[in-house]
Order: C-alpha cells, then sequence, then structure tokens
C-alpha cells in the first residue's frame, strides 16, 4: 500500500524520493499504514481519500493536514517533484478523477483563516468571484508566490482539502488607489460597493502590515488577479445511490 502525506500546501512525505509503502498487514489497512507511522512517531490525521488497489495488495491512502518534522529518511518535497505515484493518487483522491493540464501547480487559500478561506471558495465555484488581489510587499514578506498569467493553482479551504482549480488569465500591479470599481465588484464580495471593498480590504491589508512589520497606506503596490475556473472539485455526475425506502431499497 502507499501512504500519500500532504501538508497544506500539498506537499508530500517523500521516503527515498517515493510515496512510503505499508506493507498489507491484517483485514484493516487502514491500521496497518497508521501503525507503521506511529513507530516513526507520527500522529496521522484523518484520511482524505482512498483508492483500492485492485492488486490484493489493500488501498493506497491519501492524508493531508499541518506539516510535522519529517521523520529520517523522509522528507517533504513539492507535489511536482513527487513522481507518478504520488501524482496519481493525488489526482484520484484529492481531484476527484479530474486531472490538471500540468503538474506545475501551486496551492493556496484566499485570506487568512479558514472560515475566509471557505467563504471565498465559496464565491468563486458560485460565480460570482473571478478577481482577487494581494499586496506584494506582504506577499515577498511571507514567501507567497506571486500570480503570473497562464498560471495553474489548485485553491483549498483553511484546512487543506482542494475547492477550486483555477487558471491565471490576466495580472496587473497597481497602487492601492488605482484600483476601480469594476476591478472590485470582480472579487464578488460584500455588498459589491466600492466604498464596502474600500473598507474591507484596507482593514485586511491593515492586518498583513502588523503581522509584516510593514507599512500600509494608498501607494501600496497591489497585485490584481482575473482567472478562470478549470475545475470545481466534487461537482460532478453523481450516480444513483440507494437509500432506504418504503420496500427493500430505493434509488435517487
Amino acid at each position: 500500500m502507499l501512504a500519500l502525506v500532504l501538508d497544506r500546501s500539498h506537499a508530500c512525505l517523500l521516503e527515498d524520493g517515493r510515496v512510503p509503502e505499508v506493507a498489507v498487514d491484517g483485514p484493516r489497512p487502514l491500521l496497518a499504514v497508521e501503525a507503521r507511522f506511529a513507530g516513526l512517531g507520527v500522529d496521522l490525521p484523518s484520511t482524505a481519500g482512498s483508492r483500492g488497489r485492485g492488486d490484493g495488495a489493500g488501498r493506497d491512502f491519501v492524508f493531508v493536514g499541518d506539516r510535522f518534522a519529517a521523520p529520517a529518511g523522509m522528507a517533504w518535497r513539492p507535489l511536482r517533484e513527487a513522481g507518478d505515484d504520488a501524482w496519481g493518487l493525488y489526482v484520484a483522491c484529492m481531484l476527484g478523477g479530474w486531472e490538471p493540464p500540468v503538474r506545475a501547480i501551486d496551492v493556496w487559500s484566499f485570506g487568512d483563516e479558514p472560515e475566509m478561506a471557505s467563504r471565498l471558495a465559496h464565491l468563486v465555484a458560485c460565480g460570482e468571484k473571478r478577481v482577487t488581489v494581494g499586496w506584494i510587499a506582504a506577499s515577498a514578506r511571507s514567501g507567497t508566490p506571486l500570480a503570473y498569467p497562464g498560471g495553474v493553482s489548485v485553491v483549498t479551504d483553511g484546512y487543506g482539502y482542494p475547492r477550486l482549480v483555477l487558471r491565471t488569465a490576466e495580472v496587473r500591479e497597481l497602487p492601492f488607489a488605482a484600483i476601480d470599481a469594476a476591478t472590485a465588484a470582480g472579487e464578488g464580495e460584500g455588498d459589491l460597493t466600492y466604498e464596502d471593498w474600500r473598507a474591507a480590504h484596507e482593514a485586511y491589508f491593515d492586518a498583513e502590515a502588523r503581522r509584516h512589520g510593514l507599512a500600509f497606506d494608498e501607494s501600496a503596490l497591489i497585485s490584481v488577479e482575473r482567472f478562470e475556473v478549470l475545475h470545481v472539485v466534487g461537482r460532478a455526475d453523481i450516480p444513483p445511490r440507494a437509500v432506504p425506502g418504503e420496500s427493500g431499497w430505493a434509488s435517487r
């Protein structure tokens, strides 16, 4: 069995450059995976998905959570460097079988806390949000990559679970004061007025300034990204499932 362990940015925990393998041991394959990592001093989070092997070797599992110190012989590596086994398992279990057009993907979430990340991802999935902005100086201070035209990214909720796959269509760099009402409305947030957008973003960037030891004002350079949605994770044709009926099991 394979055990693909991901942090919230979807870096992979690899053993000698490969996805860690676990020997099948008894009728509960997950217990074998948990026991092997417990022996390394790692308490794995709950599973994020699994895939049957079809070769008598049990199931492959995926886990996602906060990064921990890599055990001896293991190391964290970007997903794009993790090989075919990791990529195939990631696509099957994290993206529901939908494969991005490239492996060179970035993984990130909106905002600065789980509720905001989930809410803004929801606005994208519903078609309301097609623009996002970021303060370039704060991104540099935190080590967050900037968007670039044509770049493909997986957007997660605040806990590292994928919600969207986006492709950047356009990037502009503007002073905060030069962002207009049409651009603000493209963010799809609040009541869609320019005044509401300014108030919310001034508060957000002021908080970033305090967090990173910066000073925010009207001249702050902002990255304005317009994107298209390639995939909404989990949005697919769902086959009928059995539910209890008056006589036996019915389908819906």
